[in-house]
């Protein structure tokens, strides 16, 4: 994206996010509402720059990161 509302960086859209990971927009918006993939917000429309999808892999290898989207709740 050319018109990056974030100086000196470059930010991608959702839906851009989304094809680049394979998933679909409602898996990024998902992550971004719990916080997973941070995301700048500019008016109406969420940004994502590269540092931040390297940072969310990170996350996700490193074993800091527990996917509890289909949980049931804790292990009893």
């Amino acid at each position: 994206m050319n018109n990056s509302p974030i100086p000196n960086q470059k930010a991608y859209t959702v839906p851009e996010v989304a094809k680049m990971l394979g998933v679909k927009q409602s898996t990024v918006r998902a992550w971004i509402s719990r916080k997973e993939i941070r995301a700048y917000k500019v008016d109406n429309r969420r940004y994502i720059t590269q540092q931040q999808i390297a940072d969310f892999y990170y996350q996700r290898k490193s074993g800091d990161y527990v996917d509890m989207t289909y949980a049931n709740g804790p292990v009893r």
